[in-house]
């Protein structure tokens, strides 16, 4: 009988150290998984940030230009306008439909003719002394934000 009972023991303290042995596999492998989860969202969060601060950056650009635009009333006042202290951030105006400038921004936004950002602002006069103008802010030349306004140049 006692040989029975110890048999009984081995094999309970070997199914709680075979259960032991899974439930810390399981623990290991949860574990594995929100470390994985954790560190995909930390780097989408910082892609989201990363594209945030490019798309902020773009806003701030587009205003400024649309400021230039609304304080002109010729384009060789809007050229002064966009150079700011003659740093040679500005091509322009190029002849087509309408005139055309273009204004390149570094990536702390301050004016540099190789820089990464770049602002393309049309000078469209319509009838009577209405100015059509478009804004458009690339970074790398992609597309991150467009405007359009207008102004009455008749002052």
């Amino acid at each position: 009988m006692k040989r029975k009972n110890d048999l009984n023991n081995t094999q309970g303290r070997m199914h709680r150290i075979t259960a032991f042995y899974i439930e810390t596999l399981v623990l290991t492998v949860v574990f594995i998984a929100v470390i994985l989860v954790l560190m995909w969202v930390f780097a989408l969060s910082g892609r989201m940030s990363t594209r945030a601060k490019l798309l902020t950056n773009a806003v701030h650009l587009a205003e400024n230009a649309a400021e230039a635009v609304a304080a002109s009333d010729s384009e060789d006042k809007l050229f002064a306008l966009l150079d700011e202290a003659g740093r040679g951030n500005v091509t322009g105006p190029e002849e087509g439909e309408g005139s055309f400038f273009r204004v390149r921004y570094d990536g702390e936004m301050n004016p540099a003719a190789d820089g990464s950002f770049r602002v393309d602002v049309t000078w469209e006069p319509q009838e009577g002394d209405l100015v059509k103008s478009g804004i458009t802010v690339y970074w790398n030349e992609e597309v991150i934000y467009t405007l359009d306004t207008a102004v009455y140049a008749g002052r």
